[in-house]
């Protein structure tokens, strides 16, 4: 889903790549999942058969639920699989512009071709192609520079090589700079904390070099928080902070667990494309000599999975030196007039060595031990000037085509769902800071899955009618930019917008809870109201209906130019735009069942004689929230550790500094396991606490009737309590 400015509540409770460099990388990923998908469809598909209860009594009774339940269970197998690889950490979250998302695109064409729609719309393939912004791209290579001259007695000046010991990060400007170099620790002032890398140095007019994230360790922990980064490690606010001392430039220098982490990665796809080499030899391999055509194209495949191999160890040797991407840590500078640059660790390691006598692991070491700075001008000049571009990429909305029979052949039903997502974070990230991989399971792998599943259902549903519309299954990308990719299609459509009758949206419904269906929309046409309530008979979800048909996500393209809308939706949660967006807490019976909804409301808008009327409605739209898990304290931050605690003991001092309750809401959880106000929080589930917020995205993570242990201090006594979290009241 699109974080468009839109309010949120519970409602009423590396460098440019051509797209041909992709599509020649694709090829080995292409063969591996058409092979699997048709594993996986064929042994769900052939369970069904036309008029199987996928619509509503106009085409076919199911039976019920309980005869539904059975059918359910096989495409969760359908499901989970396909979810298996679009949220993978292989596609690294499907950002515009990267290899995964063009991966995640071959996917679902394989898809839609084997479950034999139309696939040839555009010049012979289904990838309706345009370019999208993407951030920013290197310049001229010799105005990327960057120059280290010594004092009197050194030698020539040293030129780093580009992309070898230093790359220009996006969130820099294209901007030059010269001056003396300052290490200046991790870059942080944080007078909250007493600590302050900028203390004793001067930086006006200097150019500064620091190292990613915050102080690590055991001692790190009792000033910064141990088990996650505060705002101290965002790049924003260590380059802000860089400009407010008067610096002129940043040289960033990666951290060891990050630059391993990327390590590990690079190295988990070279292992994988290795694997698919011996799959493609052993199929050569007994392949019979008549079978040119399959071993030419097999070899083809082996020598680009080989090209691809040499680009990643490529990627790998960028990475042991801890050089970020020009976007990894975001597509726009925070400050116009300072360049940034991420900077190799051997490099940075030489400057300081020549000036301390120590390396930068060393010094590295004793700030995160010490828990304090070890700023110092260095014995060198450096010349920087960074020059970046506005960046575009070539993107596709994936379109397959069931076509239409009869007197309704001329009439078109679009189900959309979008399957990009926001990659490594960045802008569209709502974990500040975070350069991970954010693979998008509910966001928007879930809804794209639904999709998927659907078209052999609908196609099920429709074969023996003899007067139907044709159902375009459109996979959207470009959403998650401002809703680019139907937006494009709305204004470039396959078929005429005059004759589109309805357009069916899914995003995020993988999260299903106490079976909460919310549906947008059942106010764009008069009949849709009615239509949701028979298709969710056998079903039987708790709908949750809203009448708007406006919104951030796809319906709305549609919905703009007059065409009735639904948009299926488990709502928002803490996971969203996050990292923590994983597979392991999608609910794949759920999305079997709004499988389901979806193919009995699309076979019945596909048959229907007289076509849905549009309705205006309110633009007010209010995003619904998952129903929140509820705890029932009011909270305040406890003193920290070189303060008394609560009671003045020692425990309070040297243990967790954890939250002090203020209150405790009448018949609320907390009161039922008898937490009283005065308690310090110190644990949940066994987890330190910091700060009130650990308690909120803690809790909020967690569902209704939920037990959690709580850690708490009372009067000097260790204390752990059991309380069965509950919804919030009012919802």
């Amino acid at each position: 889903m699109n974080s468009l400015p839109f309010s949120i509540d519970r409602v009423s409770s590396s460098d440019h790549v051509s797209s041909r460099d992709w599509g020649n990388r694709l090829i080995a990923a292409s063969i591996r999942l058409f092979v699997r998908r048709l594993a996986v469809v064929f042994a769900c598909v052939v369970t069904l058969a036309p008029g199987s209860g996928c619509v509503a009594d106009e085409i076919g009774d199911s039976g019920g639920r309980a005869a539904r339940s059975a059918d359910w269970a096989r495409w969760e197998t359908r499901l989970a699989a396909d979810m298996g690889y679009l949220a993978s950490d292989e596609l690294r979250g499907r950002d515009i512009g990267s290899e995964g998302l063009e991966m995640a695109a071959q996917y679902i064409a394989d898809s839609f071709a084997t479950s034999g729609l139309v696939t040839d719309s555009f010049s012979g393939e289904p990838f309706q192609t345009f370019s999208i912004p993407t951030g920013v791209t290197l310049g001229d290579a010799e105005r990327n520079r960057l120059t280290i001259r010594g004092d009197e007695s050194a030698a020539e000046p040293l030129s780093a090589a580009l992309g070898e010991a230093f790359r220009p990060l996006a969130i820099g400007g294209s901007r030059s700079a010269e001056g003396r170099l300052v290490f200046v620790g991790y870059g942080i002032t944080a007078e909250d904390k007493g600590y302050d890398d900028y203390a004793d140095v001067d930086v006006e007019g200097a150019v500064v070099m620091m190292i990613r994230k915050e102080p690590q360790g055991p001692a790190a922990d009792a000033v910064f928080d141990g088990e996650k980064n505060t705002r101290h490690a965002y790049f924003e606010t260590k380059i802000r902070t860089a400009a407010e001392r008067g610096a002129i430039g940043v040289m960033l220098v990666n951290d060891p667990d990050s630059i391993a982490a990327e390590i590990a990665s690079i190295d988990g796809r070279i292992a994988a494309e290795k694997r698919q080499i011996k799959v493609i030899d052993s199929r050569l391999e007994t392949l019979p000599e008549a079978a040119e055509n399959i071993r030419k194209a097999q070899s083809q495949r082996r020598e680009a999975i080989e090209s691809m191999i040499v680009d990643l160890r490529q990627k790998r040797e960028a990475a042991a030196e801890g050089l970020l991407e020009v976007n990894a840590a975001g597509t726009r500078p925070f400050v116009d007039e300072l360049p940034v640059v991420s900077i190799g660790w051997s490099l940075a390691s030489q400057l300081l060595q020549a000036t301390t006598g120590k390396s930068l692991a060393d010094i590295k070491a004793q700030i995160d031990e010490a828990v304090e700075p070890r700023s110092a001008r260095l014995k060198v000049e450096v010349e920087l000037e960074t020059a970046l571009s506005p960046a575009e990429a070539p993107s596709s909305n994936v379109i397959g085509v069931l076509p239409g029979r009869g007197a309704l052949a001329e009439q078109t039903v679009v189900v959309g769902a979008h399957y990009d997502h926001v990659g490594m974070g960045g802008p569209g990230s709502l974990a500040p800071g975070t350069v991970a991989i954010h693979n998008g399971a509910d966001d928007n792998a879930s809804g794209t899955c639904v999709l998927l599943a659907s078209v052999d259902q609908i196609k099920a549903a429709l074969a023996e009618q003899t007067d139907h519309r044709r159902v375009v299954f459109i996979a959207f990308t470009g959403e998650e930019r401002g809703l680019l990719g139907s937006e494009h299609y709305v204004r470039n459509p396959l078929f005429p917008l005059e004759s589109t009758v309805a357009m069916i949206n899914l995003d995020m419904v993988g999260r299903l809870q106490n079976d909460d269906l919310t549906v947008y929309g059942t106010g764009t046409a008069e009949e849709f109201d009615a239509l949701v309530d028979r298709a969710n008979r056998d079903t039987e979800l708790e709908l949750f209906k809203v009448p708007g048909g406006y919104g951030p996500s796809d319906h709305q393209s549609f919905y703009m130019r007059e065409i009735p809308v639904l948009f299926f939706f488990t709502g928002l949660h803490s996971d969203y735009h996050r990292p923590s967006d994983k597979i392991d807490k999608i609910n794949f019976n759920g999305m079997a069942r709004i499988t389901d909804i979806t193919s009995v409301v699309v076979s019945e808008l596909a048959t229907s004689v007289r076509p849905p009327r549009y309705a205006e409605t309110d633009r007010d739209v209010n995003i619904r929230q998952q129903p929140r898990a509820y705890l029932g304290v009011s909270l305040r931050d406890a003193p920290g550790r070189d303060a008394d605690g609560a009671n003045g003991d020692k425990a309070d001092r040297d243990g967790p500094i954890g939250v002090i309750v203020t209150s405790v809401a009448e018949g609320s959880p907390a009161e039922k396991c008898g937490i009283r106000s005065g308690d310090r929080l110190v644990r949940l589930d066994g987890r330190a606490i910091t700060e009130i917020t650990d308690v909120i995205e803690y809790v909020g993570s967690r569902s209704a009737g939920d037990e959690l242990k709580i850690g708490l201090r009372r009067e000097g006594r260790e204390l752990t309590l059991s309380a069965k979290l509950s919804r919030r009241p009012g919802e």
